[in-house]
């Protein structure tokens, strides 16, 4: 009987090894979206994307809160997602500004490019309203016109 209690007993200690040796902070995620956060705010993010890159930062919070309590899954998808997020506005904030810079270069050289700039109005509503594929599209398409 003791030698039957002692395998119980292993096999529980083995089966707790296993359960927590699994979880792993997220370090390398955390650092990824920190990173894809200041990259979005290094493009002005936050003008075109307002919802996006407050739920980046929101997620990221959050995640550095799960971080804290040990819950390392939890923090790990909530540090992808912040990523995803934040990458999203990034995409839209540079579509946005490349169809800008496009805007003055055909100035500059004299053409009209108010086509362009009421795609560009166009996208930057629909950034500030949460769309963000729209917005990367309008933006995309200005560009386009300008070609």
């Amino acid at each position: 009987m003791r030698a039957h209690a002692l395998r119980l007993l292993g096999a529980a200690f083995a089966v707790t090894l296993v359960v927590t040796g699994c979880a792993t902070p997220p370090t390398q995620e955390m650092s990824d979206a920190r990173q894809a956060i200041g990259s979005a705010r290094g493009v002005e993010a936050s003008q075109y994307a307002p919802r996006s890159m407050q739920d980046a930062e929101r997620l990221l919070d959050d995640a550095e809160r799960s971080l804290k309590q040990g819950r390392y899954d939890t923090a790990r998808d909530e540090a992808l997602e912040a990523r995803q997020a934040a990458m999203r506005a990034r995409e839209v904030a540079v579509a946005i500004a490349d169809a800008r810079a496009a805007v003055a270069q055909a100035k500059a050289r004299g053409n009209d490019p108010s086509a362009a700039e009421r795609l560009i109005g166009e996208a930057q509503a629909a950034g500030r309203d949460g769309d963000e594929s729209r917005a990367w599209e309008l933006a995309t398409e200005a560009l386009r016109s300008l070609q």
